[in-house]
């Protein structure tokens, strides 16, 4: 509470009573604050980020009006009331402020779009009618019992004052005395009659845009890493008042260190795999389960080597642009700077490592982060100033199974780098042995790998959610069983029984795919997923991914509404609709209060930031994606996975199987739902000639199930009754395959 706090009545820079003390207690025990503010810069809203978050975790609500630095220009603007393009020069400024923001910046921001995303502030643009400032610079805070301290004085609150300038502020408390009461209830009004815009001299606009801006650049907030990040710049603040030194335009000098999320430091694993790595002569590849903390790993052991070296230097692979973004979340944390992004969405990117590569040209020795994806690292601008770059950088190559693709491996076979990590959940390219022995040749490491943390250890070691796993059938309809059987018949006359190859590869290739396509949009999925949705029940059916077919299926007119595009009536229509929207509308059809959404490679990035914030925050139950959702994508609160879109492919259905384990403080278990489709072999259509060729396809997907039996806690609960008939049908052993598996 306030009143337990010693307020003095002054607090000046080089006094004992610090100003930056005085908004760290006020904040810290309040729940309601209304100031006005001069500037609303970098320099003069910095001070409010000690405390901040702090405030929030009261359930503090907030009142701010700013001014901005208007031009002539902008004051014809204002005359007009034209609030709009007002709010369109703050926003350039705003824009402009985020390229030159400090940790505490961004703290601030955060804390900001926090309260903004929740609606506990309203902030409001205040301009002198007459031109000028809107200069004031006076607050209230007040706590739950209504207790109130005001502070008032000539503080410019900017970076130079709080630990530079001789600046003082004066503060008034309510319960002291009642000339105290009646200051604050003064200062009340004042502030009252410019919100409200009662006073004459002010033009008053409401910021609307200027929010959204900080909810879309600061989209992903939560309250305790805030709170931590908090600690950290209020010991860093300390340490530089003591010491008086102060960097005004990186607001302070921060040591690399390990992320103040994990206050015990790396886990043991993750010594282990930086004691493991240093064996094998500083390369190697952790092949760890999806889940499991591979990124720390990974930066844990570029910091070791920073507090043995003095210098950090990190070229970061990854290959999507979501995992640049989350990758530079994780390197913020172990407070490396200087990154520079190397894709599609930097298009600065070549200015910044000309200037990197000039600093080194000429013997300065650079800290430094460079992420890249796979596509831009293969770029050849890039490559011109990479082999100039020292050798004795660090490369991590996350999900480093992407680089067996020829384009990445040409480049890795003239690297100079020599101290290297690969990052993969499975770093085994199935159907690509060459592919994968030059992947292990490049980290000089073979099987098991340096570093090994499978998912079974991380399950026991509850480092991932323990999960059931559910098998469902579906099966190939007539017309389907159809287009399938004269495919197969087309295979079996190039399939050679005696050899067991195929006559001609390249063709049987190309039939091959056709049939699969016809098992991978097999219409009695939609069957199967009404099923399972409804086995679920709307009141479960929450933080449920849904991963669906890509592409679309042809129905007739007894499928939906007839369209016709002929004069003759009675001709059969047909249409194209996309599997992902069929499954939605059949969601919405059984329960039309569940929300959904897709997630597909046609949103652009600021949509797929907000799509996965409102499942992530319970406003969308059920989320349907395609491929986006494959590899790198942290969504925790996930409990439910419909997997609709078969594969074959480990990478695959491993990674995604790795979305449903993540831990979560609201989550206790997981839950995974798999369609597994096969020919319907009581079809008039299918021909005991097809048993070989067809076991060795069922195999396949029985072997997906296998592995993902293995470690489902109703493993031995008739997990797999479904599947009796098919696998004995094809004389598979379901227990043998899971003890394959686990040998």
């Amino acid at each position: 509470m306030l009143k337990d706090i010693d307020f003095k009545y002054r607090y000046s820079t080089g006094r004992k009573d610090l100003p930056l003390d005085f908004c760290r207690l006020a904040l810290s025990n309040s729940t309601k604050f209304d100031i006005g503010l001069g500037y609303f810069s970098s320099a003069s809203i910095n001070i409010l980020s000690v405390g901040f978050a702090h405030f929030i975790s009261n359930g503090g609500v907030m009142r701010m009006y700013i001014n901005q630095y208007i031009t002539e220009e902008d004051y014809q603007i204002l005359q007009n009331n034209d609030a709009v393009d007002f709010e369109k020069h703050i926003l350039h400024s705003f824009n402009s402020l985020m390229l030159t923001l400090s940790k505490r910046d961004e703290h601030f921001f955060k804390c900001l779009s926090y309260l903004i995303q929740n609606k506990r502030i309203n902030i409001k643009i205040v301009v002198p009618k007459k031109g000028g400032l809107a200069h004031e610079k006076f607050g209230i805070f007040t706590d739950e019992k209504g207790d109130k301290v005001a502070f008032t004085g000539s503080m410019n609150l900017t970076a130079s004052a709080l630990l530079n300038n001789i600046e003082t502020i004066e503060c008034t408390c309510s319960w002291k005395n009642d000339d105290n009461f009646e200051r604050i209830r003064v200062s009340e009004n004042d502030f009252n009659e410019i919100w409200k815009g009662i006073n004459e001299n002010v033009l008053v606009f409401p910021a609307n845009k200027f929010c959204s801006e900080i909810v879309k650049t600061f989209p992903n907030v939560e309250v305790d890493k805030l709170l931590l990040q908090e600690e950290a710049i209020i010991k860093n603040l300390k340490n530089y008042q003591t010491t008086n030194i102060y960097n005004s335009k990186s607001d302070y000098l921060m040591e690399p260190h390990f992320p103040y999320k994990y206050p015990d430091g790396p886990r043991p694993y993750q010594t282990e795999a930086y004691n493991e790595w240093l064996k094998n002569n500083k390369c190697g590849i952790f092949a760890m389960a999806t889940g499991t903390g591979k990124t720390i790993t990974s930066l844990n052991c570029a910091l070791q080597e920073y507090l043995t070296d003095g210098v950090y230097q990190l070229l970061v692979l990854v290959p999507t642009i979501a995992l640049v973004e989350q990758w530079i979340e994780e390197i913020a944390m172990f407070d490396f700077k200087n990154v520079i992004t190397i894709f599609s969405e930097n298009p600065n990117w070549r200015q910044q490592i000309v200037k990197l590569e000039d600093k080194i040209s000429r013997g300065i020795n650079v800290n430094f982060v460079i992420i890249s994806t796979y596509q831009s690292f293969t770029n050849k601008d890039f490559l011109q100033i990479l082999f100039k770059l020292p050798d004795s950088m660090i490369l991590i190559a996350d999900e480093a199974h992407n680089i067996g693709s020829e384009t990445v491996r040409s480049v890795f076979r003239k690297l100079h780098i020599k101290r290297r990590i690969g990052l993969s959940a499975t770093p085994n390219r199935i159907y690509d042995e060459e592919g994968t022995a030059e992947l292990e040749g490049f980290f000089n490491d073979m099987t098991p790998y340096v570093y090994n943390f499978p998912m079974s250890k991380a399950i026991e070691e509850d480092r991932l959610m323990k999960y059931c796993y559910y098998p469902r059938l579906a099966y190939l309809n007539d017309e389907e069983m159809q287009d399938y059987t004269k495919i197969t018949e087309q295979l079996l006359q190039l399939y050679d029984s005696t050899t067991k190859q195929f006559k001609d590869l390249q063709k049987a290739k190309k039939l091959l795919m056709i049939r699969k396509r016809i098992l991978h949009k097999a219409d009695d999925k939609m069957r199967v997923f009404k099923e399972i949705i409804k086995e679920i029940g709307q009141d479960k059916l929450k933080y449920c991914f849904v991963y669906v077919p890509e592409g679309k299926k042809m129905f007739d007119s007894d499928d939906a509404v007839l369209y016709s595009n002929s004069e003759n009536d009675n001709e059969v229509d047909y249409y194209e609709e996309s599997i992902i929207k069929r499954m939605l509308d059949a969601t919405k059809e059984i329960f039309p209060n569940t929300t959904c959404n897709t997630y597909t490679g046609q949103n652009s990035k600021a949509e797929r930031k907000t799509i996965l914030r409102g499942f992530e925050n319970g406003q969308i139950d059920v989320l349907f994606a395609m491929k986006c959702l494959d590899e790198g994508v942290d969504v925790p609160r996930a409990e439910y996975g419909i997997f609709a879109s078969s594969t074959g492919n480990p990478r695959q259905f491993i990674q995604r199987r790795g979305r449903l384990l993540r831990r979560h403080p609201d989550k206790t278990f997981a839950h995974i739902y798999d369609m597994v489709v096969v020919p319907d072999f009581q079809s008039s259509y299918y021909s005991r000639e097809f048993w070989n060729m067809e076991r060795n396809l069922v195999l396949g997907e029985l072997k997906r199930v296998a592995y993902f039996a293995n470690l489902a806690t109703n493993n031995y609960t008739g997990a797999l009754q479904s599947l009796d008939e098919v696998a004995q049908f094809y004389e598979i052993i379901l227990a043998e395959l899971i003890l394959n598996i686990n040998q």
